[in-house]
């Protein structure tokens, strides 16, 4: 059986400081058949000098160069038509993040092991940030979400990585990965918000192994992040709404495990978004 075709795609403006040591990272994960493709979004440092470089040292490696700097929102959407047009699997990466050698080679594994499945993912590994270097991994409970709701089992929060868009994605996901990651319109929180419709659905395959190791101190929530309640609180209101409407794609269910399920997007759009209003919404 031949191995499939994984297209890796990393969306990137003004990364030159990173991109070298995230590029030798792929290229020496265990697993080979795959692609790089560096959608490169205008930027004004030593980015494009650096992805030509590696252009040139492995053919496995392609630019995508961007003339007018775009909204990271759309960057984002430029890269995940661009994975999906090229490979049986696509997986993003940023430009300042690194893996475990084998975390490419486990999650194809998984997801050749279980077609039902439209996203592998595994733990995170923080690193770089003020609390020191700490692990994240999925509440079990997540992994069976639709028998749990079905059965009027809601989680309090649905605890799992945001850390998982940067797992390893059927093409035939993209689609609905774009619509979720498009409707917040704004970057913060929108990783966790797009996930959440294949956690839900239970079409997330954990494979525990595999190791993503996340560069804290982007700077993103200063970024993207709202600072005025109003804003804080329409972003909360949004996140959790939107999540609310997936009801109507899961089975019927209730009105007590309707409301359950409401509540747990309300808290979970706060541990999401870090908004924490009036001290205790």
């Amino acid at each position: 059986m031949t191995s499939p075709s994984v297209a890796i795609v990393i969306p990137v403006h003004n990364g030159g400081r990173t991109l070298a040591r995230t590029l030798e990272d792929l290229l020496s994960q265990s697993f080979s058949d795959f692609t790089v493709t560096i959608v490169e979004n205008a930027s004004t440092d030593d980015t494009l000098k650096i992805a030509t470089s590696f252009c040139e040292k492995d053919p496995r490696v392609s630019i995508e160069v961007g003339i007018d700097l775009l909204p990271a929102l759309e960057n984002f959407t430029r890269a995940v038509k661009i994975g999906a047009a090229k490979g049986r699997y696509f997986m993003l990466r940023a430009c300042d993040d690194t893996a475990a050698p084998d975390y490419l080679e486990k999650l194809v594994a998984a997801l050749d092991a279980d077609p039902s499945k439209l996203l592998a993912a595994g733990a995170t590994r923080l690193v770089g940030g003020s609390k020191g270097e700490r692990m994240k991994r999925p509440d079990p409970k997540v992994l069976r979400f639709r028998d749990g709701y079905s059965s009027g089992q809601i989680p309090r929060n649905l605890t799992f990585p945001a850390e998982w868009i940067y797992g390893l994605f059927r093409a035939d996901a993209a689609e609905r990965l774009l619509k979720r990651w498009n409707e917040l319109g704004t970057p913060w929180c929108t990783a966790s918000y797009a996930v959440f419709d294949f956690v839900i659905h239970d079409e997330v395959v954990y494979a525990k192994d595999a190791i993503f190791i996340f560069t804290e101190g982007s700077g993103s929530a200063d970024r993207y992040g709202e600072k005025t309640f109003l804003r804080k609180l329409r972003r909360r209101l949004d996140y959790s709404l939107g999540c609310f409407a997936m009801r109507h794609t899961l089975p019927k269910v209730g009105a007590i495990t309707t409301l359950r399920f409401l509540t747990m997007c309300w808290a979970d759009s706060r541990r999401k978004t870090g908004y924490k209003l009036l001290g205790f919404l």
